[in-house]
C-alpha cells in the first residue's frame, strides 16, 4: 500500500537549527542522507517544500486569501512530503518514525496517512 509522509516543524525549531554549526549541519546532512539509503526500497518519490513566507488559501467560498507566514491556524509548517511503499500502515510508521529531522529539528514531526486507490 501507499502512504504518504507529511514532515512538519516550527519556526522556532527552523531557527535552532540555523543557529547549529556548520560542522553539525553537516553530520545532518549525512543522516538524511543515510535514511534515504536506508529506505530507499520503499521511497516512490518527494518534495522538500521552502518555509512559506507567503501561501495562498482557497475555501469552500472559493474566495482566495494570501497569507503570511506559516499555513492557517499552525505554528508549524509543511516541510515535505515523501511517498512510501509498505505492507501496513504500522511498517510505514516505523520508517517515518526513524525520519531524521525529528531529531535535529525541536518539535519536528511527522504524519503518515495512506493515499487513496
Amino acid at each position: 500500500m501507499t502512504y504518504l509522509m507529511l514532515t512538519y516543524v516550527s519556526e522556532a525549531g527552523a531557527a535552532a537549527y540555523d543557529e547549529g554549526t556548520i560542522e553539525q549541519k553537516e553530520v545532518d546532512r549525512v543522516e538524511h542522507v543515510k535514511w534515504f539509503e536506508q529506505n530507499g526500497d520503499a521511497l516512490r518519490g518527494g518534495y522538500e517544500l521552502a518555509w512559506p513566507r507567503r501561501s495562498g488559501r482557497i475555501a469552500g467560498d472559493q474566495q482566495l486569501v494570501m497569507l503570511d507566514g506559516p499555513f492557517a491556524d499552525t505554528k508549524e509548517a509543511l516541510g515535505g512530503v515523501i511517498v512510501l511503499e509498505a505492507e501496513s500502515l504500522e511498517a510505514a510508521c516505523e520508517i517515518a518514525r526513524t525520519w531524521p529531522s525529528l531529531r535535529i529539528y525541536p518539535g519536528a514531526k511527522v504524519e503518515v496517512v495512506p493515499i487513496g486507490e
